[in-house]
């Protein structure tokens, strides 16, 4: 069942029980693989009639029909049907007793990923033009392009209105459709609301609630005028009133296609620091995660103040920590700021009763401003503290402090975290949870609610993954009669090679150069294709085994550049002509046209103008670019073009 518009959910008290329901309702799987085979293994509590087991090898697929059905004494379960470098994912329903899921996405030696697609990076503006903050976002666009992403990035003002942002967003998306993956909003980017719901089951809470997937449906149609209520919630925010610019959907209108997440100190006034400071600090502790100046132990804690309602919510932890670390390497026992402050968890869960600044049994934002709490990727729940837009937000104070790169608000509904196992994205595991119908997907809630509503978010940045390598260091690429030579020097990581790519403007993708694995730190690439400015990345490489398999593992890549000029010409469209590329100070154009505008290869506008024959280059750096130009009849036509 659904909720439409401006539906009030009412959640009873419920009766206590004497078992642990996040356990109960979760099947705790792992994986062992080999060549040709995986064995799927679980705990079992004892009170099944059997398991049923079904495979699919897209998530985006339907489970259909189950491929064996178990003994309830059963604990393993092997296939000997996979393919190798294949991910195949696993869902597992133990019947008799409590009704509990579990679900892997195992592997044997899986391959790498090699293009992760477009990112939009959304800036906000207030702090740009101070030199450590743009410094800070270079290097978080740096650093996102060495992992496999194109980054197209918009500048906005916290004054503007969403339906602006969600244009500029929808423009770079426009260009290409198949390839656009992810948006990453940094700063206090306008907070799109939306709804009449309460998904913490407050009456005072009943309300227009933040709305990040907004950004992230482009096919939705969103309304601003059928809710009408401005009396419910406690917070004027929270109030929804036709023309006030918050939407009236509590579900998604559409099937959100972009990955949507955020990183916003606006307001959390708790912290001594200020909000550009905060900024700043946390893109450098996801720039020294990335390139593993500082990891965590493979391991998960389970801090669980809800342990009497049925609803179950640490069985998000239960379900996915398994099939990260095995059952063995989760613990339950344990308080969790006061294990993280000393010891390191690259996954956590806590929940109890909240506010919006707090979570009990777990701390607060004044608590957290003084932590720096060793744990990775955070989950929690609790009430209120979802509606993350609030003042000094339990959710976002979390990853305000310490090493902490995510956090989620995880149980109504349960999140979907299993592929980052296997070298998934968070991004990745926000728009599956975003997504899921329960009836045909993963387990949402023992609650018939949730599915696809508006409030589920991600903190943080949406690149981030679990494993990262050493990358190699001071790469260099000569152009020796339009051949490659590169050089670098070693990683220790790369304990099985590394794997060069090159990346043409033209192609707008990350090429694999090297038909096998380099085991030396010199590559020459003599099939250089016709002349770009051509950026060529190194990337070390490991095989990493987890508890859902192995796979091929990446660092990210060190780059550099070289202008080969085989096969340069000039551009020709018609009735147009541009010349001559490479540019050195001035492009020429041949031909009337209305106007145009010159982009870097990260989609930013570095040169407009009306009709002119000649465009001045010479405050350009060095480097590839695109020119679209708008002829008198309205159409537009794009060149490439090199600066040197």
């Amino acid at each position: 069942m659904k909720f439409g518009i401006g539906v009030l959910v009412t959640f009873l008290t419920y009766t206590l029980c004497a078992q642990t329901p996040g356990e109960d309702i979760s099947v705790q799987l792992s994986a062992i693989v080999q060549s040709g085979e995986i064995t799927l293994n679980w705990e079992n509590d004892g009170s099944a009639t059997d398991y049923t087991i079904y495979r699919r090898d897209s998530p985006i697929s339907l489970w259909g029909t189950s491929i064996s059905t178990l003994a309830g004494s059963s604990n393993s379960y092997v296939d000997n049907t996979i393919l190798d470098g294949v991910a195949h994912e696993y869902k597992i329903v133990k019947t008799g007793g409590t009704v509990a899921y579990g679900y892997v996405n195992a592997a044997f030696e899986k391959e790498a990923i090699n293009n992760r697609g477009i990112i939009v990076v959304v800036v906000e503006d207030t702090y740009q033009g101070n030199a450590p903050f743009d410094a800070a976002v270079q290097m978080t666009l740096d650093d996102i392009e060495n992992d496999g992403w194109i980054v197209r990035r918009i500048d906005v003002n916290q004054n503007d209105l969403v339906t602006s942002v969600k244009s500029d967003i929808m423009a770079v998306y426009n260009q290409d459709l198949n390839n656009t993956a992810s948006v990453y909003l940094i700063g206090h980017v306008p907070v799109p609301y939306s709804g009449l719901m309460n998904p913490d089951g407050h009456p005072d809470h009943l309300g227009a609630w933040p709305a990040d997937v907004y950004y992230g449906d482009v096919n939705g149609i969103w309304t601003d005028q059928a809710i009408n209520d401005n009396t419910s919630a406690a917070q004027a925010r929270n109030h929804n009133i036709p023309g006030d610019g918050k939407f009236d959907q509590g579900i998604a209108p559409g099937n959100v296609k972009l990955q949507v997440a955020r990183v916003d100190f606006a307001n959390m006034g708790a912290f001594s620091d200020s909000e550009e400071t905060l900024l700043i600090r946390y893109m450098n502790k996801a720039h020294m995660y990335k390139t593993k100046q500082f990891t965590a132990q493979e391991r998960a804690l389970i801090d669980d103040n809800f342990a009497t309602f049925p609803e179950g919510f640490s069985s998000s932890a239960y379900r996915n920590f398994s099939t990260m670390f095995t059952p063995a390497n989760v613990d339950n026992t344990l308080d969790l700021r006061t294990a993280t402050a000393s010891n390191s968890y690259m996954w956590s869960y806590g929940c109890g009763a909240g506010s919006y600044t707090s979570c009990s049994g777990i701390g607060n934002t004044s608590n957290l401003a003084g932590d720096s709490l060793q744990t990775i990727f955070t989950m929690m729940f609790g009430s209120y503290f979802g509606d993350w837009d609030s003042d000094n937000n339990f959710l976002r104070a979390i990853i305000t402090q310490g090493q902490t790169m995510n956090s989620m608000w995880a149980g109504r509904p349960q999140w979907n975290v299993h592929h980052m196992s296997l070298g998934g994205h968070i991004g990745y595991s926000a728009k599956l949870t975003q997504n899921n119908q329960s009836n045909s997907g993963y387990f949402g809630s023992t609650l018939p609610y949730f599915d696809n509503w508006i409030h589920i978010a991600l903190m943080g940045d949406p690149t981030m993954r679990m494993h990262y390598l050493l990358p190699p260091s001071n790469l260099v690429v000569a152009n020796n009669n339009n051949v490659a030579d590169l050089t670098w020097m070693a990683s220790p990581d790369a304990t099985v090679g590394y794997n060069i790519f090159r990346y043409v403007p033209s192609i707008g993708s990350y090429e694999l150069v090297n038909s096998a694995i380099v085991t030396g730190t010199s590559y020459s690439d003599n099939t250089v294709p016709s002349g770009e400015d051509i950026t060529y990345i190194v990337k070390a490489v490991e095989l990493k085994t987890t508890a859902s398999g192995s796979y091929f593992n990446q660092s990210l890549g060190v780059r550099d550049n070289a202008i080969f000029t085989v096969g340069m010409d000039e551009g020709s469209f018609s009735d147009l002509k541009v010349f001559p590329n490479p540019v050195l100070s001035t492009l020429n154009i041949e031909g009337q046209f209305e106007s145009y505008s010159v982009f870097s290869l990260q989609g930013q506008a570095v040169l407009n103008g009306r009709y002119t024959k000649n465009i001045d280059f010479s405050s350009l750096s060095n480097g590839s670019y695109f020119i679209d130009i708008t002829k008198l009849d309205g159409s537009n036509t794009r060149f490439k073009l090199i600066h040197k």
